[in-house]
């Protein structure tokens, strides 16, 4: 008797909290922006692209990303206005062949990652990673920063006025 009267006590709990989120979601939070009512703003997010290029991730052949990445990063949004890249984090990680301690080859990979200014890699990473790029690394961009060209000219919004662009990920291939 005392079970069948907990089960209907946490059955009814659990209808209470599904109708409670069922009517939260019928019932959006009233706007708390300056938008009027009715109207959502749509924020179009810039896609990203390795140099003066189209490629924005997945597979790239090694001699074509060491010759875009010498380029820099390169921004627009499908409206196509343009942004400026100020800085993104960029991670390679890098395939290797190791041997353990019983002289099993084991591949593992290391990991470098650094936060760059501007739209292109700082010059201590920029001194090696030509050299060390090869078939099975791969190259990450996260965090990308822009700003977002005015009418078109060499002006930027204000720094302040930052957003974030499309993470871009690299598999390089022969």
């Amino acid at each position: 008797m005392m079970m069948n009267r907990t089960i209907c006590i946490l059955l009814l709990a659990y209808s209470m909290i599904m109708n409670i989120d069922l009517l939260a979601q019928q019932h959006p939070a009233e706007k708390t922006d300056n938008t009027p009512a009715g109207k959502h703003v749509k924020f179009i997010l810039p896609y990203v692209y390795l140099g003066n290029s189209s490629y924005k991730g997945g597979p790239i052949r090694k001699d074509d990303f060491n010759k875009l990445l010498k380029q820099g990063l390169t921004a627009h949004d499908s409206l196509g206005n343009k942004y400026k890249v100020i800085g993104f984090e960029f991670s390679y990680g890098e395939k290797s062949l190791y041997e353990d301690s019983i002289g099993n080859n084991i591949v593992v990979t290391d990991y470098l990652t650094e936060y760059c200014y501007g739209d292109t890699l700082t010059a201590g990473i920029a001194a090696s990673i030509y050299d060390r790029t090869k078939a099975g690394d791969s190259a990450y961009f996260d965090k990308i920063k822009v700003l977002k060209y005015i009418n078109n000219s060499n002006e930027t919004v204000p720094a302040g006025d930052a957003t974030l662009g499309i993470s871009m990920k690299f598999a390089l291939t022969r």
